[in-house]
C-alpha cells in the first residue's frame, strides 16, 4: 500500500463520523467504534512502507497521542 491508500482508507473513516447523531448515546458509540476501528488499522499497518501513525490518526479525525 502507498501514501494514498491510508488516506482514502482514513477519509472513509472520518466521513463516517461527519453527519452527527442527535442521540448523544449513538454518536458516542458511533466515535467509540470509529476509534477502535483506526486503533485496529494502525496496528495492522504498524511498520509498513510509507505509513504515518500520526497523519492517520489526524486524518481520521482524531488527536494523536501516545
Amino acid at each position: 500500500m502507498n501514501t494514498k491508500d491510508y488516506t482514502t482508507i482514513a477519509m472513509s473513516i472520518w466521513r463516517s463520523g461527519y453527519i452527527k447523531d442527535k442521540n448523544k448515546i449513538r454518536q458516542q458509540a458511533r466515535e467509540r467504534m470509529r476509534r477502535l476501528i483506526t486503533s485496529d488499522l494502525v496496528g495492522s499497518f504498524r511498520g509498513a512502507k510509507d505509513f504515518d501513525e500520526k497523519k492517520f490518526y489526524e486524518d481520521c479525525g482524531f488527536e494523536y497521542s501516545l
